[in-house]
């Protein structure tokens, strides 16, 4: 069974679980599609089946992960790759963390029902028209009410013409020009800290690590946890995994504040 849901940016999202394929529809009719990965796929599926259920970190990696053992900080990993693909990294409005509880999927975003279908078109009836009594000698022949002009059926079918004209070019955009957007990381351990940059491909993963690498040699050894770094035009979003397990996320301008200092914040370690 499919799930509809929304995204903050007014875009419309499809997920099938059967496929692992997430279809993202923009305000401006652009469609793109992605293939989740598995762990993501089935959180996914999880807390869209029932929406506003808040689901214990335990019932999340049995159902995401079938009871194998995995590394404490796989769940993270999952929810942020999850949040970056609904374009909630920032504030968690779509996917949500309970503290000292689990996640849950808000239900303001979930639309309602699933995938639409198509009902069964009822039969018609035939009515009885009655007749009208022949007329008399005494009586005046009826006046035959006025014709009412067709002139709203016409437009009524110009509006078909112009829907389906627009299903049409939907679908041929969908079927020509759509291309799965794709995230590709880039690793780098420093330490005892897991420094992960974030790229459309791998070269650009990497060359993101380049830019951001004459920063980040001020970062003290001492730091423990795992760091993911997204570009967005001249900004930059960072989530934390500290040693603890907990997350945080910031956004980073390198105008306003060294990269180095942004990450002992995000971390909790005062430098």
């Amino acid at each position: 069974m499919s799930h509809s849901f929304t995204l903050k940016n007014g875009s419309k999202a499809l997920f099938n679980p059967e496929d692992s394929r997430l279809s993202i529809t923009t305000p401006l009719g652009e469609i793109q599609h992605s293939t989740l990965g598995r762990a993501e796929s089935r959180l996914l599926d999880l807390l869209l089946a029932e929406p506003g259920v808040i689901k214990s970190r335990e019932q999340i990696i049995e159902h995401t992960w079938n009871d194998r053992v995995v590394a404490s900080g796989s769940l993270n990993q999952v929810v942020f790759s999850l949040r970056n693909l609904l374009n909630d990294s920032r504030d968690h409005e779509i996917l949500m963390t309970i503290p000292r509880r689990g996640y849950r999927f808000n239900p303001a975003y979930v639309s309602a029902g699933t995938t639409p279908q198509i009902q069964p078109t009822p039969a018609p009836v035939e009515l009885e028209i009655p007749r009208a009594p022949a007329p008399t000698a005494d009586a005046p022949a009826p006046v035959p009410a006025p014709v009412e002009p067709k002139q709203p059926i016409a437009w009524l079918s110009i509006a078909y013409a112009v829907t389906l004209l627009t299903c049409l070019a939907t679908l041929a955009h969908y079927t020509f020009s759509a291309k799965a957007p794709s995230i590709e990381v880039a690793s780098t351990q420093r330490d005892q800290l897991t420094i992960n940059t974030l790229g459309s491909s791998r070269d650009s993963a990497r060359a993101l690590y380049t830019a951001l690498e004459q920063q980040l040699q001020d970062l003290p050894k001492h730091l423990i946890g795992q760091v993911w770094i997204n570009q967005s035009r001249s900004n930059y979003s960072i989530s934390c995994i500290r040693a603890d397990q907990s997350t945080r996320n910031m956004l980073f301008n390198p105008q306003q504040k060294p990269l180095a200092s942004l990450l002992a914040q995000c971390l909790e370690v005062t430098l």
